[in-house]
């Protein structure tokens, strides 16, 4: 069990950091925060710097607010209460991730935690990893972008992944609940900023790398070297899995053979160790036959479009890498009906398919339109926009795709933030303007609402609509205003005022 409350030097102490300096007061911690306004009476608060704000000038907040030590980069201040405790450090936010492990009593060592990253899948890929680990006979947890599950229900959370505190406090609940095995996924952001250093990870996974948060890793390298942060602390006794084809899975796989941790290669190639063969997809859904080290095993999925049949491949992987039974991957693949905005449909007794889906990337943009491209039997049309403040370079990146593989684009906001949302759509629409015959197939409509009732307003059979980018999101950003918005509820209501109000419908 965690500890109610420790001292903070044996916090300092179990973390195997520095001592406390002569004469700091050394008070009972019975919390820890990275936010000041979540301070509790007798917490401790790790002034860290963030995208906008030195967490050194909230100090003063969390002092009134009870904290009763402060972890900073900066000297003590002189007229600091002198009741309160201050621990200098040069690294803020991994200290925070070490005091926060050891303060709920290093969850990761009685848990199975099963680490996912990559730029596109995690979300369908935890999921699936908990749903063949309940298959198994496990009490399997899941922490992500959907919220955090266990035997006591989902919750939303703010992040992909939360910050150490919170993730940590997660954690120990879930051991306290009896839960055994934990899939989370571990975003690049999280990796940067220390969120999981110090964890130990039964499992670490690669999905892919496409474009995406350059605005924040400035690079495509540095992308590539957040991801692999998950990597550089996983034990030799501990396992990997890896995309079998790609140069940067390579890489990673030299530095993992290099350091002598064992791993698993998952895809399509001959080369992988876990390989995908015999695939047929449809619009309903998709099968295929794993070939594995341990033997050969057909799967059949709920789950619709290629790129889920690899992230099935890459569960599967996992669940090897655990040591769970093949029988287990089969039934909890199968048990796995839908992931809430992933190529979600939406049935309406409409006789054409609609589709939410997180698409945001170029990459997922165009593997969500070449599989719909390849099923369709009448048009293809794609409804999205990029976020505010993100990533720009990406924009017009996904104009073109959308323009080169739709019939129809219909571009419009998403979460458009502090951003002027006509200018995020003219960056997307340079995009478009790229492909002959793209401006003409396009139509720009700010309104998210409007947007989505002009997809499916005069809609024939056989049409195939794509709602893209906020998947399961339910609410729209735009500059300090944040308003409920839920693509999937849109789409039903839309649907109904058309007049389709009955249940599942044939697919296209």
């Amino acid at each position: 069990m965690s500890a109610a409350s420790i001292r903070f030097s044996e916090l300092i102490r179990r973390a195997g950091l520095n001592p406390l300096g002569a004469g700091e007061p050394d008070p009972e911690i019975c919390g820890v925060t990275l936010d000041s306004r979540a301070v509790v009476p007798g917490g401790l608060f790790v002034a860290a710097r963030g995208a906008e704000a030195d967490g050194a000038g909230f100090v003063p907040d969390a002092v009134a607010r009870g904290a009763r030590a402060v972890v900073a980069e900066s000297a003590r201040p002189g007229d600091l209460d002198h009741r309160v405790a201050w621990f200098r450090t040069s690294d803020p936010r991994r200290v925070a991730a070490s005091l926060s492990r050891n303060f709920f009593g290093c969850p990761d060592e009685a848990l199975r935690v099963v680490g996912v990253t990559g730029t596109n899948g995690k979300t369908t890929v935890t999921y699936l990893i908990q749903s063949i680990a309940r298959a198994a006979g496990c009490n399997a947890g899941r922490i992500g972008t959907n919220g955090h599950d266990s035997s006591h229900g989902t919750h939303p959370l703010q992040r992909t992944t939360p910050e150490a505190p919170e993730l940590q406090a997660l954690l120990a609940t879930m051991r306290d609940e009896g839960v055994e095995l934990v899939a989370i996924e571990v975003s690049s952001h999280s990796l940067v900023l220390d969120r999981v250093a110090g964890m130990r990870f039964a499992v670490a996974a690669l999905l892919n790398i496409g474009r995406d948060h350059l605005d924040f890793h400035g690079s495509e390298e540095q992308y590539f070297e957040a991801k692999a942060r998950l990597f550089d602390g996983l034990e030799s006794d501990r396992a990997a899995v890896i995309p079998s084809a790609g140069d940067l899975g390579r890489k990673l796989a030299r530095r993992l053979d290099d350091r002598g941790v064992k791993f698993l290669t998952f895809g399509r190639d001959e080369t992988a160790d876990v390989r995908l063969i015999e695939e047929h997809t449809s619009l309903g859904g998709s099968s295929g036959i794993l070939e594995t080290p341990n033997g050969r095993l057909p799967v059949r999925t709920f789950l619709v479009g290629r790129f889920h049949m690899d992230n099935v491949t890459a569960a599967a992987a996992c669940a090897l890498a655990l040591g769970l039974p093949l029988e287990a991957i089969a039934a909890g693949v199968l048990a796995l009906e839908s992931v809430p905005g992933r190529m979600e449909p939406i049935l309406c007794g409409q006789p054409f398919t609609v589709f939410v889906d997180y698409a945001h990337t170029p990459e997922a943009l165009a593997a969500v339109l070449e599989w719909v491209r390849e099923l369709a039997t009448g048009s293809v049309v794609i409804v999205f926009g990029c976020g505010g403040e993100r990533d720009r370079g990406k924009r017009s990146a996904m104009g073109v795709v959308a323009a080169r593989l739709a019939d129809r684009v219909i571009l419009t906001s998403d979460n458009p933030r502090r951003e002027d949302p006509q200018q995020i759509l003219d960056e997307i629409f340079t995009g478009v303007a790229e492909i002959r015959e793209g401006p003409s197939r396009c139509r720009v409509i700010l309104d998210r609402h409007e947007a989505i009732r002009a997809a499916l307003d005069g809609a024939q059979d056989g049409q195939v609509t794509i709602i893209a980018g906020k998947g399961h999101e339910t609410a729209q950003t735009s500059g300090t205003r944040v308003a409920a918005f839920d693509d999937r509820q849109v789409c039903r209501e839309t649907l109904a005022a058309l007049g389709w109000r009955g249940g599942r419908s044939a697919q296209a």
